[in-house]
């Protein structure tokens, strides 16, 4: 298992596995089939040798963090699985399209002591920011942070959906405080190309290390961590070396990654398969992130068992950094 070093406020560390088991889903899983069933799959990911669930206020409208909650309590497992959720999610109406950010200092504190009191841990041990509200100093949003950080009931502090730029402002004004700095960002990270018009939501942190490498290169030069979401592109990549999808019909929200990219980028996977006997598009894609130069990990989401042992599967897997390279080389054009 690959690990991920994350600075705490107390100024010690807290090792994750990067392999992160994403719960934004399980308490449908829970509610379909029945506590028992979500909570194999976890049961199934700590087996593999995971250690940390993400999820959020935002998920399920707070039933996702009751599922993870229920979970820790059955398998009493508070101190031997990190949790990693979120607040200030921004308001949404009822076509999932956002109103306004929810990062006033009330707010912010309201969704903290919420998760901490749903979640029923002795402490949180990750607490991110869900967004950015860049109508407001940084100073604000981290003098508010830091009333977290201190409140004792939290191990790390990070953010998500933050720009470099705001994330150095806010760590420079933090030292200048003798505050909690910002230990990590979850951003949206896939060896998969999207962009802001496939996503539809400008508020989002979008990485593509091969079409913006100026924003790459910021990282390379303030190496924090980085926990990556949408890792597996709803299975672009996966579907279609299983023979279950062609480029020629993708199914639903998967036509969004059909572009010369993306067709570049299965083009490299299929020939360091064809290199590598034994290897899967899986494995190479979360490769990509989890040996990557910046120090990365990756979520997942999934309701079936299946789906875990195939992720997990390459979770000893590791590529070179010239390897990793040599996946972005190749000529968009050639593609278009």
């Amino acid at each position: 298992m690959q690990y991920l070093n994350i600075k705490t406020v107390d100024g010690g560390e807290i090792k994750i596995s990067k392999f992160i088991f994403g719960a934004a889903g399980v308490s449908r899983v829970a509610k379909e089939q029945g506590n028992e069933a979500a909570f194999a799959l976890i049961d199934r990911y700590r087996e593999l040798g995971g250690n940390i669930i993400d999820t959020a206020r935002f998920y399920g409208n707070g039933t996702s963090e009751q599922t993870v909650c229920d979970y820790m309590k059955a398998r009493k497992a508070d101190g031997k699985v990190y949790i990693l959720t979120k607040g200030g999610f921004p308001d949404l109406d009822d076509q999932n399209r956002m109103i306004r950010f929810r990062t006033t200092r009330e707010a912010i504190l309201g969704d903290f002591y919420t998760s901490y009191d749903r979640l029923g841990v002795k402490k949180i041990d990750i607490y991110l920011l869900h967004r950015d509200d860049k109508t407001l100093p940084v100073s604000y949003i981290m003098d508010t942070l830091d009333i977290i950080a201190k409140t004792g009931l939290v191990r790390a502090i990070g953010v998500s959906n933050w720009t470099m730029d705001r994330i150095r402002e806010a760590n420079e004004y933090a030292r200048s405080k003798g505050q909690v700095e910002i230990a990590l960002n979850e951003i949206q990270w896939s060896y998969a190309y999207t962009d802001f018009a496939r996503r539809a939501d400008a508020s989002l942190s979008i990485f593509n290390p091969k079409t913006e490498p100026g924003l790459y290169n910021q990282y390379l030069e303030t190496p924090i961590p980085v926990i990556a979401f949408t890792s597996q592109a709803n299975g672009l990549f996966s579907l279609l070396y299983d023979g279950k999808e062609t480029w020629e019909n993708l199914s639903g929200r998967l036509k969004n990654y059909d572009c010369a990219e993306n067709r570049g980028k299965y083009a490299k996977i299929l020939e360091y398969c064809k290199a590598h006997p034994g290897t899967t598009a899986t494995m190479v894609q979360n490769a990509y992130i989890t040996c990557n130069k910046v120090p990365s990990g990756v979520i997942f989401g999934t309701s079936k068992m299946t789906h875990i042992d195939e992720i997990m599967a390459g979770a000893d897997f590791e590529m070179t950094p010239e390897e990793v390279e040599w996946l972005d080389d190749f000529k968009i054009e050639d593609y278009m």
